[in-house]
């Protein structure tokens, strides 16, 4: 990475690059363990340099003068015996002992934030060990989102995730069994804040009964068909994911919607799904939408719940911040498609 900085405006560049040659022979030292010299905040300093295109830039990030970081990263280069940077011309490059130090020097702080990180979890009494129950129709794809943005700081997360029903939710919530809790329905006494809205749609194989004719099919009809159902194992009853319409007796209850693509897939029955959840079968032709008097789809707002023990800044505190940020971003994302 090449820093374009002027030479008449670091006075302290060639005491940065130019180091005493005995420092070189500092370097070698015997490999027993012993106190490391360097500070995480001479690493965060030359990082800066390197990431702000320069010392000026890096004293503007750093809320500090220039000859602050320049003295810093001389100091660093003296203590480590080594040249991080060189002079080509009017220019200061990185050298490849620099470049290779960087990536090694990035992730030490990294592994250092992220062990406070941690020891602040252990001061609130908390565990980085996070446990979720999702309404079954809440995407996958942002419990991965919100780990990557939790990452680097929170690496060593390990989440326990199930799928409840709105009974279900209530139940956890109030016996302490899960962390955070994505449900349709707000549960009383517990702040709920909105996350977004999942679009239903009906769906059934392409060969199934009710594409027979042209017309349009009414819920009266529908309710002469199996339904198939979503409802978590563990829970038992309840019929999850907001259906819009109360299952009858000849309905299937499946665990979660692949199962119920599944079982679509074979002809059988009909399932009010999320539309980014069947999408693909769609595409494939593999199912097909009802085309249904009146509305053909219905929304369901899920909302994000947090157990009355999981306290500020607690590592299940900064999980359910990044769902909300994933989740505004896809919310962001749909608006600007349609």
């Amino acid at each position: 990475m090449t820093l374009f900085e002027p030479l008449d405006i670091l006075p302290d560049i060639a005491h940065v690059i130019d180091l005493d040659a005995r420092s070189s022979y500092s370097a070698v030292q015997s490999s027993k363990t012993r106190t490391p010299r360097i500070s995480l905040k001479q690493w965060n300093m030359f990082h800066a340099v390197i990431d702000f295109d320069g010392f000026d830039g890096a004293a503007d990030q750093l809320h500090v003068t220039q000859s602050t970081v320049s003295h810093a990263v001389a100091k660093l280069q003296e203590q480590l015996g080594v040249a991080l940077l060189e002079l080509k011309g009017r220019k200061a490059q990185i050298t490849a002992a620099g470049q290779c130090l960087l990536e090694r020097s990035r992730e030490l702080v990294r592994q250092a934030n992220a062990l406070e990180v941690l020891a602040d979890t252990l001061r609130h009494g908390c565990s980085p060990d996070i446990r979720v129950a999702t309404d079954p129709g809440f995407p996958s794809d942002l419990l991965i989102q919100a780990v990557r943005q939790c990452s680097p700081s929170l690496h060593d997360l390990r989440l326990s995730v199930s799928e409840v029903t709105p009974d279900g939710a209530r139940r956890v919530l109030h016996a302490g069994e899960a962390d955070i809790v994505i449900g349709a329905q707000p549960v009383p006494g517990f702040a709920a804040s909105f996350l977004f809205e999942v679009e239903h749609i009906a769906v059934a194989h392409p060969a199934h009964p009710l594409f027979l004719g042209t017309r349009e099919i009414t819920h009266d009809e529908l309710n002469t068909h199996s339904q198939i159902v979503i409802a978590p194992a563990q829970q038992g009853g309840g019929a999850g994911m907001g259906e819009a319409v109360r299952p009858h007796p000849g309905s299937w209850r499946v665990c979660n919607p692949e199962r119920a693509i599944g079982i679509l897939r074979q002809g059988v029955g009909y399932a009010w799904l999320p539309r980014f959840q069947v999408q693909q079968a769609l595409d494939a032709r593999h199912l097909r939408a009802l085309p249904l008097a009146g509305a053909r789809h219905h929304g369901t707002r899920l909302y994000l719940m947090c157990a009355q023990s999981v306290a500020a800044g607690s590592v299940a505190r900064q999980f359910a911040d990044a769902l909300h940020a994933c989740s505004a971003r896809c919310r962001q994302a749909d608006t600007g498609q349609a």
